[in-house]
């Protein structure tokens, strides 16, 4: 039988219906991309033999000449610092707007024909580093309110360059799947006095059907209320509200994490396309009730882009999910 599912902390339900999956063409099996790319492509605007195509470096790992990590600015951006006038509101108290104000940055891996799943952990590392010093920079500016870094891998995921690369976004407010996320956090926290992302850790690590790695400073975990098949989530172990407070032990254990999390679902699940995000404390400025360090933990989702979200998802917010996740942690995990 389809049984609902409440996420604990945001509240958000979940359908999880496993006779979903016995239908035709259920979940999608098609790699993300092809197994026998060249190593560079000259095509490609992202190899670093065409770096004249993307003339402006931002930030660079270990160094502008050969690079294996690039940061460039997005040639077909989604948020601008070119504004006519200062920042501020517009339209009127029925139609409200904002200008588009932020930054969208390109964050690129040298090697072209390598997924994450299959890069040099050494350059997963410097990958980690990167993203890690684009944040430390860009939270002095003054109408950042939010740094957003995400992966789009494969076509299904809205990816349109097959090079990895990750993207990196900062927007001017706190976008409202973040701010359900700290509300609920910090209501559990004046009720039970404790992280409720501690506790989650907690009872996964005890109950053990769910989760797919134990690292020293990471646990890896299927989520109870899953939106997609195999969605997992990726949270370190030790109270931590944001990201920029990893050290530099833990990005090295991050880039462990990243690399057999993402080689199992590409070896199990045949290199499907993915989305993963970072969700970490905002810049809270002024300080809203919710925005409580004690009460936040970061943490990365991996979002397999195995099936499709229809008219009932859409509609109603309560997603289908029909793989069991204490089913495909088994998976995962074997």
């Amino acid at each position: 039988m389809s049984q609902f599912r409440q996420d604990n902390i945001t509240k958000h339900w979940v359908l999880i219906a496993p006779k979903r999956a016995l239908r035709p063409e259920a979940l999608n099996t098609e790699p993300a991309m092809p197994a026998d790319l060249p190593e560079t492509d000259d095509a490609c605007v992202f190899c670093p033999a065409n770096d004249n195509l993307n003339p402006q470096t931002i930030f660079a790992l270990p160094s502008n000449k050969k690079w294996r990590v690039r940061v460039i600015p997005n040639k077909f951006e989604t948020l601008s610092h070119k504004l006519a006038k200062p920042l501020e509101r517009g339209g009127d108290d029925f139609f409200v707007t904002r200008p588009g104000v932020g930054d969208h940055e390109v964050i690129i891996m040298a090697q072209h024909n390598k997924p994450l799943a299959m890069q040099d952990l050494s350059d997963i590392e410097l990958a980690v580093k990167t993203w890690l010093a684009r944040m430390n920079d860009l939270q002095d500016h003054a109408e950042v309110r939010y740094i957003h870094i995400i992966q789009n891998h494969g076509k299904l995921s809205g990816a349109t360059v097959m090079h990895p690369h990750f993207q990196l976004f900062t927007l001017p407010f706190i976008p409202n799947h973040l701010q359900d996320e700290m509300s609920g956090a910090a209501g559990y926290y004046r009720a039970h006095d404790k992280c409720v992302y501690c506790e989650m850790i907690d009872r996964e690590m005890k109950d053990g059907s769910r989760v797919v790695l134990d690292h020293k400073d990471f646990l890896v975990f299927a989520l109870f209320a899953s939106r997609v098949p195999f969605q997992l989530r990726i949270i370190p172990k030790h109270h931590k509200a944001s990201f920029t407070s990893i050290s530099a032990a833990e990005q090295k254990s991050l880039a462990e994490v990243l690399k057999i999390t993402l080689g199992k679902i590409y070896k199990k699940l045949n290199n499907p396309s993915y989305n993963f995000y970072i969700h970490t404390i905002p810049l809270c400025t002024p300080k809203p009730a919710f925005c409580d360090p004690d009460s936040y933990h970061w943490h990365l989702e991996v979002l397999p882009r195995v099936n499709v979200w229809a008219g009932f998802e859409l509609g109603t917010e309560i997603y289908v999910n029909p793989v069991v996740p204490e089913e495909a942690a088994k998976l995962l995990r074997s």
